[in-house]
């Protein structure tokens, strides 16, 4: 069994038992995937495996953000940290089209919800956060390869 078929085991195991008090075991997973994950080339095993991945990333930002102690911060740092991964996959030249693209996808929606995330915070912190945010994501997009060829791309919608 090579590294990335240990790894899904492990995440199909914690879904099918898991429990709100196993989110440390579904954050040590996510911390830790193989490399094989973001590819560069794309098979069923490694198209489940970062979809399981984003979604154990997204499923661990909403424990913190709902936490009953103050974990804004830990929510936040997880879906910046999806956000990273999947902005170095998609500009991975090495990597498959489709999968830049799926990446890409994802940046749009990870962004979304971080900046609305930042917004509902009371401290007038997160609203520099947020405008940080904005910047280097639109900065990002435009300077994307992906995008290079899209005369007057934007990249949120008209």
């Amino acid at each position: 069994m090579n590294e990335l078929d240990a790894w899904l085991e492990s995440v199909e195991n914690w879904y099918r038992s898991r429990k709100h008090d196993q989110v440390r075991k579904l954050e040590s997973l996510i911390l830790t995937p193989p490399d094989a994950i973001w590819g560069p080339l794309i098979d069923d095993k490694q198209s489940k495996a970062i979809a399981c991945w984003l979604d154990g990333c997204l499923r661990v930002y909403t424990h913190y953000k709902q936490s009953t102690t103050d974990q804004s911060e830990k929510a936040f740092q997880f879906v910046m940290f999806a956000y990273s991964k999947l902005q170095a996959v998609s500009i991975n030249a090495a990597a498959e089209t489709e999968l830049r693209d799926w990446c890409t996808k994802r940046l749009q929606h990870l962004c979304v919800l971080a900046l609305e995330f930042a917004n509902q915070q009371q401290d007038p912190r997160w609203q520099s956060e947020s405008e940080k945010l904005i910047e280097s994501h639109i900065k990002f997009m435009t300077h994307h390869p992906h995008n290079r060829d899209h005369v007057g791309y934007s990249p949120y919608p008209h």
